[in-house]
């Protein structure tokens, strides 16, 4: 349902866009959708709108969706206010790349995927695993970004739009998908050290079971 909830901007965006110069009348109020000025002022409000859902429903908002808000304020508010859509054109990009230089910086600096910090501790991989999921998502989103700006300069808005709601689905389950599978021979090996945990705990508790039941019968006797 989360994971669901971080598309909803998007979806209000590109529904938004589609009715570009249908006016829409409230009451006495009406309103000509402006494309994709409407669009992305739609885009700010669903985003903000999206923030305040996961803090009342989930009591917390992960640190990459403010970072997303904040680009997507900060950009989008910029072609609002200019009437130039070349700011929220690029904001994928910049978001992207500086989430690839985070990734690279990081690994670099400290040692460890930047992704270890955001698994729980139970999750543990070798180094040269861990170097598979740096390598993987740099590039991730070091394409986005690049293929972005390529939809960006030589198709229409109108493409452009379509690419930036569809695409958003499509490069989040390539990456998660290339990541599970990194990740899959580690996490059925700790699947299998918490059966063997479990199994171990309910024998000892039968064991323990046991030993009160002959207990309670030499005490009768």
């Amino acid at each position: 349902m989360k994971q669901l909830l971080e598309f909803f901007p998007l979806v209000i965006f590109f529904g938004v866009y589609q009715l570009s110069g249908t006016t829409l009348t409230l009451g006495g109020y009406a309103h000509t959708v402006d494309g994709i000025y409407s669009a992305t002022l739609a885009l700010i409000i669903a985003t903000l709108l999206q923030l305040i859902i996961i803090k009342v429903v989930w009591g917390s908002v992960e640190k990459r969706l403010l970072g997303v808000a904040a680009a997507v304020t900060l950009f989008g508010g910029a072609t609002v206010a200019l009437r130039d859509p070349l700011f929220i054109l690029w904001k994928p990009t910049v978001f992207n790349w500086a989430l690839a230089l985070v990734y690279v910086v990081w690994h670099v600096v400290r040692k460890r995927c930047f992704f270890q910090e955001l698994l729980p501790n139970e999750i543990h991989m070798p180094a040269h695993a861990w170097n598979k999921v740096t390598l993987v998502s740099t590039m991730h989103f070091f394409m986005v970004g690049a293929v972005n700006l390529f939809v960006a300069y030589n198709y229409s808005m109108d493409t452009w739009v379509s690419f930036k709601l569809w695409s958003a689905f499509l490069f989040t389950i390539l990456w998660a998908v290339l990541i599970g599978l990194i990740m899959h021979p580690y996490l059925k090996e700790l699947e299998a050290d918490v059966t063997t945990e479990t199994s171990a705990d309910d024998a000892s508790g039968k064991n323990d079971e046991r030993g009160r039941r002959e207990t309670e019968t030499t005490k009768t006797f």
